[in-house]
Order: structure tokens, then sequence, then C-alpha cells
């Protein structure tokens, strides 16, 4: 079986860009690589050994230096470079939907995974086509996004989950979501959770953890946001939350609120200023992949409200690092808390700030937080995403065979 993985958005920048849909890609082709590997000596099944050499995966990333980066640790796999930058949107679809068909009949490819959200209108007839749904924000909370983005996705993902031979849905909740507002059968939606990195399970020495808060201005201990700056994440509402921690129960943890600008962001940095937390309320800005773990395992507690995720990884990364988490009980950001996050309304401000305080005071949360970690590693992992991402491109195939034309 040849797959193809269209991986335009992989991004290594430092920016916003370098978010959620590209760590899943870049998890993805990591599990993918190490999934491709064979260790008949270390007694690897045989049999899946031989049924693994018989797949060819061909990437489709951006720009030679891309290829070279990932050539150079996954050589198990074959780079295309495609001229359009993932900051250009406008050059990087037309080249997704006018010139990749053409590259999957030359190079014969009998599956393309698109891992963000939209397939080519114009797929070969005979390649089965897997999409991968993040999230129907477009369709749920349409005013949380820019014109542009919520036109691209009604005219572009709801024409290609459709079509698509089969539906990789981030969480449950997704599927769902799916099944209900665009009428998708369930036979073709399979949920596959995202995983977490192994470097989530690292252990960190209270000597480097300190020093961390030291060199950040962060003595106290801080609570921590980490994602994107943009207005589902319903940061107004957690920085009123925190001004009402401050208030009652006198608590002088600062609030970090880390993440790349991404869009409608201004309203955040006026709230911090109307309410005169300009000193402790701090944004680090994006944090690069090296920082991440220091960042969750420095926090005393860790916030995400979100009013709607398709998964919300973040949630699940700083429950693998131990860090209390308080977030939404909405969409699927309970099942991100693997029933260990406190969930409370995100629009209710009071039941947030006493999430936040439970968070910071409750010992016996902390601990328990600490000993279920390895549970949420092991229910996130990047064997368990591989396995059954590779299950449904077989699903695909079949599908497809079954209905090519002869």
């Amino acid at each position: 079986m040849h797959v193809a993985i269209n991986a335009q958005l992989l991004s290594f920048s430092q920016n916003y860009r370098n978010g959620g849909i590209s760590r899943y890609i870049r998890s993805l082709l990591v599990g993918l690589a190490e999934w491709l590997q064979t260790d008949e000596e270390a007694g690897q099944d045989i049999e899946k050994t031989h049924a693994r050499r018989d797949y060819k995966f061909t990437i489709f990333v951006n720009g030679e230096d891309v290829v070279e980066r990932l050539a150079a640790i996954h050589p198990q796999m074959s780079y295309v470079a495609v001229p359009w930058s993932e900051s250009r949107p406008t050059s990087r679809i037309a080249w997704e939907q006018l010139k990749l068909p053409s590259l999957l009949r030359k190079r014969h490819v009998d599956v393309l995974h698109s891992p963000a959200n939209v397939l080519p209108a114009l797929l070969p007839s005979t390649c089965a086509g897997v999409v991968t749904l993040h999230d129907l924000a477009f369709l749920q909370f349409p005013d949380v996004l820019t014109h542009a983005k919520r036109l691209y996705h009604r005219s572009f993902t709801i024409r290609s989950i459709k079509r698509a031979t089969r539906i990789i849905s981030v969480s449950e909740s997704t599927r769902k979501d799916v099944m209900k507002l665009v009428g998708i059968g369930g036979e073709r939606v399979q949920t596959v959770y995202p995983c977490i990195d192994k470097r989530f399970s690292n252990v960190i020495g209270e000597k480097e953890i300190a020093a961390f808060r030291e060199r950040h201005g962060l003595r106290q201990g801080f609570v921590l946001y980490l994602g994107t700056l943009e207005p589902r994440k319903n940061l107004i509402t957690l920085i009123e939350a925190y001004a009402r921690l401050r208030t009652e129960y006198a608590r002088e943890e600062k609030l970090v609120i880390a993440g790349g600008r991404g869009w409608m962001y201004k309203a955040i940095f006026e709230k911090v200023q109307e309410l005169g937390l300009g000193s402790e309320v701090i944004f680090p800005g994006f944090v690069a992949d090296e920082e991440l773990v220091l960042w969750y395992r420095a926090a005393s507690a860790f916030m995400y409200p979100s009013l709607y995720e398709g998964f919300g990884l973040p949630v699940a990364e700083a429950l693998a690092c131990g860090t209390p988490v308080v977030t939404s009980n909405v969409s699927s950001l309970p099942e991100a808390g693997a029933d260990i996050a406190l969930t409370i309304d995100p629009g209710d401000v009071r039941a947030m700030e006493e999430g936040m305080y439970k968070a910071l005071t409750d010992e016996v949360l902390r601990q328990r937080c600490q000993a279920m970690a390895p549970i949420v590693t092991q229910r996130f992992s990047a064997q368990a995403m591989v396995e059954r991402t590779v299950s449904v491109y077989e699903q695909a195939f079949r599908t497809a065979a079954r209905v090519a034309p002869t």
C-alpha cells in the first residue's frame, strides 16, 4: 500500500503555526517512522514485520529545508518538497487542490491522508481519501473565527468530510459532532486520540524547577495557560477568575498566559490592563518545544477553560506531567482530562475561581495527579495512535478497492 500524507501544515516556526495541528502531524510522522522500523532480534512478530515492509509512505512538506530535516532523522519514508510556505494560505490551498491530485496519479498513491481537515476536490478515483477532523468550531462557534477562516472551512472542510472514504476524529466528542452536524454515518468515522510525546514523562528535579521559576520571576509559583491566544480559548473569563482569586483568597501566584498570538486577541491584553493586573499576568509568547515540559512541571496549576475543543492536547500533556488541571466540562475536554482533571462550566467565573483555588491548595488532588500521570501517558501513547491510524488506512484502501472502476 502506497500512502501519501499532505503535511504542508507541519511547521517548525516559533509562532502559533507550530501549534496543535503542526504538532499532531509531527507526532504522526515520528510514530509512523518508528512503526516502520523492524527489529527481529528484539523479538518482534515476523508476520507484522513483513506486513510493515509492504507499506510505502510519501510525505509532502513545505521546502527543501524541511525535507532535509525529516529525511535525516526518519529515512524510512520519502519526502517531497512543496514550493509554498504554510504562511501563504492562498498559494498552499491552490497547490493542494490543483497540483496534488496529478502528483497522486503519477506516483500511484493508494491512500491520501490529509491530517488537517481538507482533501483535494479532484482526488483520483483509484485513491482513497482519509481526513483527520480536528474540530467543527466553525459551525459551533463561528463568531470566534475570522471571516476568511469561516469561509474556508465551510467551503473546504465540509466538502472534504462528505467525500472522504474514512474520517479520523480526534475525540469521541468530535465524532458525535460530525455525525450530528454534517450527517456523516458512524461507520465512516473512527476516533483516534492524538498522542503525548514521550518527553512529558521525563523526571525533572526540584532544583531545576526552582531555577526555572527563578529565571522567569515566578518564585511564588504560577498558574499556567498554554495555547494559542484567540477567542475560543476563553482567556478573558480566565483573567476575571484570576482577579477574583487574588482578591478573595490573597493568592500570590502569578498567571502565565503562554502561547503565540493567533487572531482577535487584543481584548485579552485590554482586560489585563482594565483589571490592573499588568504586573501579575505574564505573556511569555510562543513556547518552544524544548521548554514545554519545564513550563508544565513548574506550574502550580494548569488552566484550560476553552469554550470548545476537538481534543485539547495541552490538558493531557499537563496531566502527564503530574500537574493539577482545571478545564471545561464541554466538548472533548473531559476526554482529554481522563477523569482526573477538575472540570467546570467555562462561562461561570466563580466556578473557575474555585477550581483554580482547589488546584492550588488541595494536596490530595496534587498527589493523585502525580500518581496518575503514567496512566495518562499510556492512554494517549504514540503506539496506540499510529496503530489505529494505520487501521483506518487499511479500511479506506479496502473500501476504495471495492468501488474503483475496472
